[in-house]
């Protein structure tokens, strides 16, 4: 058996079902070798697509890893947003990426010339060279359980060519049929007691879920401890559907306690993170959505990410799921007061809707990026995963999201990276295939990959893309205006092209939509084809989200110039 397909054979025995992947040679005996053993190969277009892919795995199907293989050097550097964007949002992927052969070092070969290991240090949790075929098998499952382990991320192994295609006579350590995993961690019954006494003196408390709450697998446990202890549920932007939308614990969104604090009503006095990092994705530093006098109660497997920009109450280090289980024992022997009056304020605010009374058509003859968004919500069915790819757009989306499963809802997260959702609408066909996905984008951020249209017509990949179109850079237009002043864009004007004709010479169905009553008949039309469709929406590009107001810092005063998107030193 040569290397590459002993690499195989592992992956198989560690039960890898699905690859994602772009053709290299260097590949070639890997491929064969999971074609061979039943493993589904998605090529994608481009390598920084099946990164994508690969890291939204853990989303959809908690405690599994996404893979994805790509070639040498240009393939590699390819992959590289995507290494980071799993690293940075916590998800586990495993990489592995060609090399020229190791006599070949220092020889300017093909694709070589630099190292790839040290590029992909900072951006994973672990990377290696295999330099010998008898070590793929337990350096493969090593890597795997590195990726799931402690707190998850992306590994990545690089394996020389010469190693992929050369004859491996031994295993030195086999990995066994079913290896073992390691327990995860749970807090003692004393520091559980202790969050519990910590939570029963408040009077408005929330929980407020994130990524670690879904690749844990803590949804329904969560539920049950909602359900015992009155405590509303919020979630940030990555673990929406966390509860079902429906749940009557669900309070919404994170962005709802800004919205309360609008409103002058009282806010929380005690907030549990529960997998949820602090930073952007809960206001970062200006207290909007945690205020600053809260007390704080935080869970997450990585303790580094305890007190983290807040003092602590009580810190678990723990796993999330484990976490719930302990506390829901210890919960039912306690009495809870009844919260129902504070979870009718949170839902108070969560159903505002300060753009309801706005035209749907604005003066440019254009629909309103509200009610367009809002009549793509309306059309979609709860059960579906829905990825959010773009700026401003995905502000107009948020409060308008639905979703009643575990990951229906996928959006960038920290590195704020735009032209991930086809490689995320991909991975979640994959991994869901019981379920519609829809991709909602922005024409900007379409622009990143849309040669994928190709993939999911090679596939049959029935993902339903929905552009809304507004022919610019909207936050990037939109925040020039607010901090330079009008008439001096540069750089964030688009035009209006028709997208949809694209995606059909590409295999998909597609239309263009101007009218806000077409946009049902259009989602019903593309879900009754059975195959990919893209839905091209003509959204008006003036209309400004007040996140945009804050994106672009506090307004500009004379002969000053605001700092965008962070927290002006006055702030």
């Amino acid at each position: 058996m040569i290397g590459g397909a002993l690499m195989a054979e592992s992956l198989h025995k560690l039960g890898v079902r699905n690859m994602f992947t772009l053709h290299g040679g260097h590949l070639d005996p890997l491929l064969i070798g999971c074609k061979a053993l039943g493993i589904h190969l998605i090529d994608t277009r481009h390598e920084t697509t099946a990164g994508h892919a690969a890291e939204v795995i853990a989303m959809l199907q908690p405690g599994e890893v996404g893979v994805c293989a790509i070639t040498a050097g240009p393939g590699f550097t390819n992959a590289l947003t995507a290494m980071a964007s799993a690293h940075i949002n916590a998800l586990p992927a495993l990489f592995i990426a060609g090399a020229p052969p190791t006599r070949d070092a220092e020889t300017n070969a093909l694709q070589g010339g630099f190292s790839q290991l040290p590029m992909a240090v900072p951006v994973t949790k672990w990377a290696h060279k295999i330099l010998s075929g008898d070590r793929i098998p337990d350096l493969v499952e090593k890597a795997m359980r590195i990726a799931r382990t402690g707190r998850p991320g992306p590994v990545l192994l690089e394996v020389p060519i010469d190693v992929m295609f050369r004859d491996v006579s031994r295993v030195l350590f086999p990995i066994g049929e079913k290896p073992t995993e390691p327990a995860r961690p749970a807090p003692s019954h004393r520091d559980a007691e202790a969050f519990l006494a910590a939570l029963s003196t408040s009077e408005r408390p929330v929980l407020i879920g994130g990524t670690g709450a879904i690749t844990s697998g803590a949804s329904e446990a969560i539920g049950r401890f909602a359900e015992q202890t009155g405590i509303p549920v919020l979630t940030n932007s990555k673990a929406h559907g966390l509860l079902p939308n429906d749940h009557p614990a669900y309070a919404g969104p994170a962005g709802t306690l800004a919205t309360l604090a609008m409103s002058g009503e009282p806010r929380p006095d005690l907030v549990i993170l529960a997998g949820a990092r602090a930073g952007l994705l809960l206001g970062g530093r200006s207290n909007a959505i945690i205020p600053k006098d809260a007390r704080i109660l935080q869970i997450d497997i990585e303790a580094d990410e305890i007190g983290r920009m807040n003092p602590v109450e009580v810190g678990l280090a723990a796993d999330c799921a484990q976490t719930f289980a302990v506390l829901n024992q210890l919960a039912g022997e306690r009495s809870w007061p009844d919260r129902a009056q504070w979870q009718a304020a949170l839902a108070k605010a969560r159903a505002s809707d300060p753009f309801g009374l706005a035209d749907p058509v604005c003066a440019s003859g254009r629909l309103h990026p509200h009610h367009a968004a809002k009549a793509v919500f309306d059309a979609i069915d709860t059960d579906a995963t829905v990825v959010v790819d773009g700026g401003e757009m995905t502000a107009w989306c948020e409060p308008l999201n639905r979703a009643s499963r575990p990951g229906g809802y996928l959006t960038a997260g920290y590195l704020g990276t735009l032209g991930f959702g086809p490689g995320y609408a991909i991975g979640a066909a994959l991994a869901r295939p019981d379920a519609p996905v829809f991709l909602l984008v922005g024409d900007g951020a379409l622009g990143f990959h849309i040669q994928e249209f190709d993939t999911m017509a090679r596939h049959g990949l029935p993902i339903i893309t929905i552009i809304m179109n507004n022919a610019c850079w909207a936050m990037s237009k939109n925040g020039q205006d607010l901090v330079f002043g009008e008439d001096r864009l540069v750089a964030v004007e688009l035009s209006d092209r028709p997208y949809e004709d694209v995606a059909k010479a590409l295999g998909c169905e597609g239309e263009r939509v101007e009218r806000l009553e077409d946009i049902e008949p259009a989602i019903a039309r593309a879900i009754a084809s059975g195959r990919p469709a893209c839905i091209n929406i003509a959204t008006d590009a003036d209309v400004v989200h007040p996140i945009t107001f804050g994106m672009a810092g506090t307004d500009p005063s004379k002969g000053k110039i605001a700092m965008p998107y962070y927290q002006n030193e006055n702030g």
